[in-house]
């Protein structure tokens, strides 16, 4: 079992205060008058390892006063997000790991997220959480050279938005992965990487997505071949 204690003071930072970002269909503005952020957290975690299995939890939890976030609001007439303290806010949560070696070389994985933060100045919720998310999939060894993952990223829906912020849908994206071991040459080694990403070619939106301008979705499929050179 693992407990962590802290407390935290944090000034805004130059972004924070002087930003201005033009994305077209909204601007990104700060605020030199913002207060430094002040917040309390405790964070309980259970961990489990064994031959064949590994699992990783924590549990957190952390108050805040003056929290920085941005708001939905106006400057010069145009739809802006503007950073502001908000008060007083909490942010809560959970994060989950496990690994699995179910049978000689192949190993099942999986994570969880789950991130839910209030504004208890203005009774409401927090702008820019993400919904529960996760990824699962399995991984294994072959011809003694190889690697593969399989995995899906999974998404829920989020409608606990802000004021002024639009809700998500959930969505599920799946991807490749076949990569070499190590391969030992004189006076370095090298490894290939190769895979598709979003295999289904899936349109879907991210939440805290920092696209700009018209585009509201993210990348389609992804098919990509890289080297790595270790010296």
């Amino acid at each position: 079992m693992t407990l962590g204690l802290g407390s935290s003071f944090r000034s805004p930072s130059l972004e924070e205060r002087f930003q201005y970002i033009d994305q077209g269909s909204v601007v990104r503005v700060g605020n030199p008058d913002l207060k430094p952020e002040k917040g309390q957290a405790v964070d309980f975690g259970i961990r489990h390892y064994s031959d064949n299995l590994k699992i990783i939890s924590s549990f957190f939890f952390t108050h805040f006063n003056d929290l920085v976030a941005e708001v939905p609001g106006t400057y010069e007439e145009r739809n802006a997000l503007i950073k502001t303290n908000i008060g007083e806010a909490r942010i809560y949560g959970f994060d989950f790991g496990a690994d699995y070696n179910f049978w000689q070389d192949y190993i099942f994985y999986t994570t969880a997220s789950y991130v839910k933060g209030d504004d208890l100045t203005a009774d409401g919720n927090l702008p820019e959480i993400p919904p529960l998310n996760g990824r699962i999939g399995f991984k294994l060894n072959f011809l003694e050279y190889f690697r593969a993952d399989v995995s899906s990223t999974i998404f829920a829906e989020q409608n606990d938005v802000a004021e002024g912020e639009i809700t998500t849908p959930g969505y599920a994206v799946f991807n490749f992965l076949l990569n070499t071991t190590p391969i030992k040459l004189s006076f370095f080694s090298f490894r290939i990487y190769s895979g598709v990403e979003n295999i289904f070619d899936k349109g879907y939106r991210n939440h805290l997505s920092t696209t700009r301008g018209s585009i509201t979705i993210e990348p389609g499929r992804n098919i990509f071949l890289k080297l790595a050179v270790d010296f």
